[in-house]
């Protein structure tokens, strides 16, 4: 009896217990916090001059001396870093002095500084060209042009026949004269819009810009030195500074003189004269070059320009010209053609006006589109007559 009692209070106790849920859900776990956004790289400026340019080669120029009319300055750049830096003062004879090197980029990989081997001098980087830093430039300045090296095909000093080439193939207008105090020649200059100009062709050397044509002999010789001998001109009476700036250019003219080139697509030229005067030129390819063999033609120019539309300088007048004929005894023949204005330019002549001239041009034929009008070239190649015409 004990013992059931003892089981009904254990039956009446479990009874009053709350019940236990069996089949409740688990509650639901925190969802997790949103990943953050992944910061992005700052973009790499791929165009920068080590990455978008093909700066590998040599580059060359003309920079300025402080005691001297130019430095000419070579500097090769390899694609391991290296470097190879000639330059050499433009002083007759003078040594050039080489170094070689490692250069390194700048930041932003538009800036090249040489080591110590080549003065720590630094370099802007641009599309075939090097531009030479002042210390402590950090924008580059590209209009500065005496500051500028071009790229050149050219390693190394240019042959004999590779500079008797360059000579003939190129126009050469002069730009700069000094003295052996490294002062301005100014009488070479006397009229800003006549500027002289020489040409080589075969074995004979004109001069054009100041009072009369300057023609002589030039040979390059086995020692790469320029001769010119036999020099002679037109006979025009001028105005003095014109006669005196032919007399000064053919006294710097003659004789020996040592040419240093400075190869590129406008190339430079240097003539340095025994007494230690300096020439500097800069070429542009002459039309032979260009276009191939001419052909001959005689003009006989008036001595006054006419008015007409497409004048070749902007000012409203051309030459007044027609067509002359010469047997081969240098003879005139046939009756001469119209007088026409002349809207294309005659290279290498300036008119004086109240002075008839005959001339014997080289005309070229440039390649031009189909249903475009021939525009011919004209070359001045001698002045046969000149005619003081009266009012």
């Amino acid at each position: 009896m004990r013992y059931l009692l003892l089981a009904l209070s254990a039956v009446a106790i479990a009874a009053c217990q709350p019940e236990q849920a069996t089949d409740a859900p688990a509650a639901p776990a925190a969802e997790p916090a949103p990943a953050a956004e992944p910061v992005p790289a700052p973009a790499v400026d791929m165009h920068t001059s080590r990455n978008a340019l093909d700066w590998a080669g040599t580059y060359e120029g003309l920079l300025p001396c402080t005691d001297c009319p130019g430095l000419h300055l070579q500097l090769t750049l390899g694609q391991d870093g290296s470097f190879e830096k000639a330059s050499r003062r433009l002083v007759r004879d003078a040594a050039p002095t080489t170094a070689r090197g490692q250069f390194e980029w700048g930041p932003e990989a538009n800036i090249i500084a040489l080591d110590t081997a080549g003065d720590a001098q630094r370099f802007a980087v641009g599309e075939g060209r090097l531009l030479l830093l002042e210390p402590g430039q950090a924008q580059p300045a590209w209009n500065r042009s005496e500051h500028v090296l071009q790229k050149s095909a050219a390693t190394g000093d240019v042959s004999r026949q590779g500079l008797g080439e360059m000579l003939v193939d190129h126009r050469w207008a002069l730009v700069n004269a000094t003295d052996t105090n490294n002062q301005r020649i100014d009488a070479l200059f006397p009229d800003p819009e006549r500027a002289f100009a020489l040409t080589f062709e075969g074995s004979r050397l004109h001069a054009q810009g100041g009072c009369n044509g300057l023609r002589g002999a030039f040979v390059v010789n086995a020692d790469g030195m320029l001769e010119v001998t036999g020099g002679m001109s037109t006979m025009m009476a001028c105005p003095a500074p014109l006669m005196a700036a032919d007399a000064a250019l053919t006294a710097l003219m003659a004789g020996t003189l040592e040419p240093v080139l400075v190869a590129g697509a406008q190339p430079t030229l240097a003539l340095l004269t025994a007494a230690g005067d300096t020439l500097v030129l800069t070429g542009e390819l002459t039309p032979a070059a260009r276009f191939g063999a001419p052909s001959r033609v005689f003009f006989e120019v008036a001595a006054q320009t006419v008015p007409c539309e497409g004048s070749p300088r902007g000012d409203g007048q051309c030459l007044q010209v027609r067509e002359v004929l010469f047997d081969e005894q240098g003879l005139r023949v046939g009756t001469p053609g119209e007088w026409q204005p002349l809207t294309a330019d005659i290279e290498g002549y300036q008119h004086q006006p109240g002075i008839r001239n005959v001339l014997r041009l080289k005309r070229f034929e440039p390649p031009v589109p189909a249903g475009f009008p021939a525009t011919p070239i004209y070359v001045l190649d001698l002045v046969v007559e000149s005619e003081v015409v009266g009012d």
